[in-house]
């Protein structure tokens, strides 16, 4: 069963069992989870996902974290918290050509690296994605799998799949994976905000 599923030793060892008994791909099962997980950064935002880091700036230049994904909220701790907002390279040209020095406004980020602007030294709090952390023969158990089994089972059945080029086999692991991933992030929300009221700013009637 899916729920029995706990460890990286039973999910490598789930894909060919549960993939019609194909022994064939057990050498290709590392490379299934690899893909399966890459799909579940690119595809799943839950709260589990979330992680805050304080980054300090070298020469005003801030490198992201490894497992960084995506931002959610970059804030300057300068001695009133400044929240900064997102602006493209281009318009940082635009909007900052003296690349001057002062409060922040901005972040802009490139490759592997976060800038705020006007130029600043201070550190920044940045709420982010972070990858799942993978699976591995050391790392044997992760938040995902405990939670949803079935994805992590389904996700690597649907690699399995296109990897012996059956194209049923893949549509239908498809469409249980697009299910399964549509209950996580829904269940992330629920248990994020649960029942609150959406909080409006400014005047209301």
């Amino acid at each position: 069963m899916a729920n029995e599923i706990t460890t990286y030793a039973e999910i490598i060892a789930a894909i060919p069992t549960w993939y019609m008994d194909r022994t064939d791909l057990t050498p290709y099962a590392d490379v299934i989870l690899d893909l399966s997980e890459a799909y579940f950064n690119v595809n799943l935002r839950v709260r589990e996902m979330e992680t805050v880091d304080d980054l300090t700036p070298v020469s005003n230049v801030c490198t992201l974290p490894t497992d960084f994904i995506e931002a959610q909220r970059v804030v300057e701790q300068a001695s009133i918290r400044r929240q900064l907002e997102f602006i493209t390279p281009e318009m940082v040209d635009v909007w900052y050509p003296d690349r001057g020095s002062g409060l922040s406004d901005h972040y802009t980020i490139v490759g592997e690296t976060l800038t705020a602007y006007p130029l600043s030294s201070n550190d920044i709090e940045l709420t982010y994605w972070a990858e799942i952390p993978p699976l591995t023969s050391l790392n044997t158990t992760n938040w995902l799998l405990t939670k949803s089994p079935n994805l992590y089972l389904h996700t690597c059945l649907m690699y399995a799949a296109e990897f012996a080029k059956d194209a049923n086999q893949f549509a239908q692991e498809a469409a249980l994976v697009t299910r399964f991933v549509e209950l996580v992030n829904n269940s992330g929300q629920r248990a994020k905000f649960g029942n609150a009221a959406v909080v409006q700013r400014g005047p209301t009637p």
